[in-house]
C-alpha cells in the first residue's frame, strides 16, 4: 500500500514538473532572443535542477556559454532601437562629435540605464575629417546612428560592451588607384 501511494505521489508531481520545465524553456529561449544571457542561464539551470536529464536545456546552456558575447551584443542592438530621440540637429559636425552627442542623448533618454559606448576603430584615420549633417525629430536611436554612419561611410559592429564604429572598405576604383602605386614596366619606359 505504501508503494502504491508513493507511486501516485510521484506521478502527480511529474506533470507539474514537465509543465514547469516547458514554461522555463520558453522563458529561457525568449531571454536568449532578447539577449538576456543571465535570465536564460537561470531558466536552463532551473530546468536541469527539475529534470537533470533534459537534453534540450543542457544543449541550450552549452550554446549560451559558447555564444554569450554575440547574444549580449544582440541585446545592445535591441536596446539602442528602443529609445526614440526627440530631436537631433547636427550641421557639419565631425563624426566623433556626433557620436558623443548621440550617446549623451540616448543615455539621457534611458534615464542613465543604457549607455551605447560608441568606440571608433579607425587606425587609418579615414573618419577623422568626415562631417555629418542631420536634422531629424522623433527617430529611434538606431536609425539616427545609421544615418550618421551612412553619411560618414562607416559601419557599426555590436559587441557585448560597446558599439564599434569602423570605416567601410572603399569600393570605388578612384580610391583604389590612389592607394595602389602605379608600376611602370619596360614597355612603358620606351614610350616616354
Amino acid at each position: 500500500m505504501k508503494m502504491r501511494v508513493l507511486i501516485l505521489a510521484v506521478l502527480a508531481v511529474l506533470p507539474v514538473r514537465a509543465d514547469t520545465a516547458a514554461t522555463l524553456y520558453k522563458q529561457g529561449m525568449a531571454a536568449v532572443e532578447e539577449g538576456d544571457v543571465r535570465a536564460a542561464e537561470l531558466a536552463f539551470k532551473e530546468i536541469l535542477r527539475l529534470q537533470p536529464n533534459n537534453a534540450n536545456a543542457r544543449y541550450q546552456l552549452g550554446q549560451l556559454k559558447q555564444n554569450q558575447d554575440s547574444i549580449a551584443a544582440r541585446a545592445r542592438s535591441r536596446q539602442l532601437a528602443q529609445y526614440e530621440i526627440e530631436q537631433i540637429d547636427f550641421s557639419k559636425t565631425e563624426v566623433s562629435e556626433a557620436l558623443v552627442a548621440l550617446g549623451m542623448l540616448i543615455e539621457k533618454k534611458s534615464g542613465g540605464k543604457f549607455a551605447p559606448n560608441f568606440m571608433i576603430q579607425d587606425p587609418s584615420n579615414r573618419l577623422a575629417d568626415r562631417e555629418v549633417t542631420l536634422q531629424v525629430k522623433k527617430v529611434p536611436a538606431s536609425a539616427a546612428l545609421n544615418m550618421i554612419l551612412q553619411q560618414a561611410g562607416a559601419s557599426a559592429r555590436y559587441e557585448k560592451h560597446a558599439i564599434v564604429i569602423v570605416p567601410r572598405p572603399s569600393t570605388s576604383s578612384s580610391e583604389e588607384s590612389a592607394v595602389q602605386p602605379v608600376k611602370k614596366g619596360k614597355a612603358d619606359k620606351t614610350t616616354e
